[in-house]
Formats: structure tokens, sequence, C-alpha cells
């Protein structure tokens, strides 16, 4: 990383923001580079514990080599004083170690944007392009796309006509996005007739979408991501659909037409979503489940069909006593 900071200026980050301390015999003086998994971190790295790691925690703190990690309340006032006096890391404590991590990567290491459009890029001239924007290579934007502040789109990727896009988004290499959705009418000799979409992809402020994403633009109306929703690699969004503010969409899930799913959302990897329905807010859809009906708000479903997850798991449990027999 470029930015290179003392370790002293990162300890009086967390000091003025009133966190608990204990400082080791390092050289406060040293240079940071950057952040580092604890297991490989050097005496130029910062890194984090989280709860996540409790049982294995001892045995990181000791090994590790950071200048300085950001532990866990509750892990290091497990550790008898004796034990302490064997890191050599300069510790900070947390409740939330991993969001104040990130909180002081964005302080000391954030990576900054610097506006370029690549030369191979082809853009349509009625494109609106704010402030600030990066391009990637071989990137094709068609006509009357509107695209905000700030915004990085990678290499490869194709926004087709009207599509708008809001502030700070980030969209990856090889999206496509804005292509008809697949809809079609059949005729009485049995033909397809593709059913025309009018609609566009409204995009919101600060989304994230992932590498090989296709969001379909809407048929008689939009296709809108709202806004902080992020979207894994290889996600399928067809047409119409609504994903909800900070809404999580993780790989490989396929989002039928005009479903809806709201704000707060989490969707794990694989899940498919039939076409027309709601997934109400606050809720989680388990690993690989297909959902083929709506989810109320602040609920949890798993399984093929999904249900809820009391209900899932007496389900395992029955199975598990019919193989008994």
């Amino acid at each position: 990383m470029e930015n290179i900071v003392t370790l002293q200026a990162i300890l009086n980050y967390f000091k003025e923001r009133s966190f608990k301390t204990f400082v080791s015999d390092i050289e406060l003086s040293r240079n940071i580079i950057g952040p580092r998994n604890i297991g490989e971190a050097t005496g130029k790295h910062i890194s984090f514990l989280s709860s996540k790691y409790k049982t294995t925690a001892k045995e990181l703190l000791e090994k590790s080599q950071a200048a300085l990690i950001v532990v866990e309340t509750s892990i290091y006032e497990e550790l008898d004083e004796e034990f302490k006096k064997k890191i050599s890391a300069c510790i900070v404590l947390s409740a939330t170690p991993k969001n104040n991590f990130v909180e002081c990567l964005q302080e000391f290491f954030k990576e900054e944007i610097v506006g370029e459009i690549h030369a191979t890029a082809v853009i349509h001239p009625t494109v609106k392009i704010g402030r600030n924007a990066s391009i990637g290579a071989h990137t094709a934007i068609d006509k009357n796309v509107v695209i905000g502040d700030d915004c990085v789109i990678g290499a490869n990727t194709h926004i087709q006509k009207g599509t708008i896009i809001g502030n700070r988004v980030n969209i990856r290499s090889n999206v496509t996005i804005g292509n008809w959705g697949f809809g079609f009418v059949k005729e009485d000799n049995g033909t397809n007739i593709n059913f025309p979409h009018y609609g566009n992809v409204v995009i919101e402020d600060d989304v994230q979408i992932g590498s090989c994403t296709c969001v379909d633009r809407g048929a008689l109306s939009d296709t809108i991501i709202k806004k902080g929703a992020k979207i894994d690699n290889l996600v399928h969004v067809a047409h119409n659909v609504v994903i909800g503010e900070n809404a999580l969409v993780i790989a490989c899930t396929m989002i039928g037409g005009s479903t809806e799913i709201g704000d707060n959302c989490w969707v794990a990897p694989a899940v498919i979503l039939r076409n027309g329905i709601k997934i109400g807010a606050n809720s989680t859809l388990g690993m690989g489940c297909n959902v083929t009906k709506d989810v109320p708000a602040n609920a949890t479903v798993t399984g093929s069909p999904a249900m809820p997850l009391d209900e899932f798991k007496k389900l395992l449990k029955a199975q598990r006593q019919l193989i008994e027999k």
C-alpha cells in the first residue's frame, strides 16, 4: 500500500476515540505499511482478532508478529496476566474488533479513486459521467446512461441504454447491466415472441456489483438496486427486480423477475428466488435454498423448498430418525 503511517499515529487514533489500549515494548516510531492476516502479519502490519477465532485465539496472539492487534474484549479478558506479557503486539480492546479495524483502515489506508477513463472504453456521446469516475478497458456504455460521482466501472463491462447509476457505485469487471430480460409471449402456432422491455435499470448510491453479474432492465417498470446494496459475483438479477437498501446478495444467486428483496436482507450463496415473490426486510435466506413463496420480515428460512429454520431443524431430526430405523 502507498500510505505509510507510524504505529504511534494508529495508537493515538484509538486512544482519541476512548479505546482501551495496551502498549508493548516495540518501537512506536516504526512505519506501518498496512493490514495483514494475524497469522501472516509482520512487524509492519496491523491486524484484528474476533470471537470467530476464540478457540485458537491464544495461539494466534502468542505467535503473531503484528505491530498492533485489535482484539475482542471478551477474548483478552479471559487471558491470564502471565500470558498477556508474552504478547509482542500493542493491543486495542474492542467489542466489535472487525468493525473498528475497518474504520481504522479507512482512516489511514483507504485507496483513493483516481478518475481515469481507459482509452479503449467505448462511450456514447450522450452519456453523462460525474466527477472522478474510473472506467476500465474495453467497457462499453450505451446512449443516455447517467453515471454519478466517484464511480468505478471495471474492464469488459457493458452498461446498456438508459441505465442510471448513482454516486460511489463500484461495478466490477465483466458485468452486463440493462440487457433485455427473459420474457416471452407464446403465439397460437407455438412461436415464442419477445416481450419488449421498456424499463431501465436504476442503481442508487453506494452499491457494489461483483464480476460476471447480470442485471436485466425492467419490462414495463424499472429494475432497482437501492442504496448501499452489495451484490456478489455471478448473480442473476432478472427484470423488474427490486433489491432493498443495504441488502447483501451472495454469489451464484438467481433472482426471478419482479421479485422484491427488502432492506437489510442477507441472501446466502446459491439461493434461487422464484419470480414475483416478496422477501421482508431483515430476513435471512440460507445457503442454497429454493424460495418459492413470500418470506415475512425478520425471518430466517432455508431448505428446498425454503421453510422457517425451526421447521427445517424438525425435518432434519425426523429424517435422521427414519434413517436410524
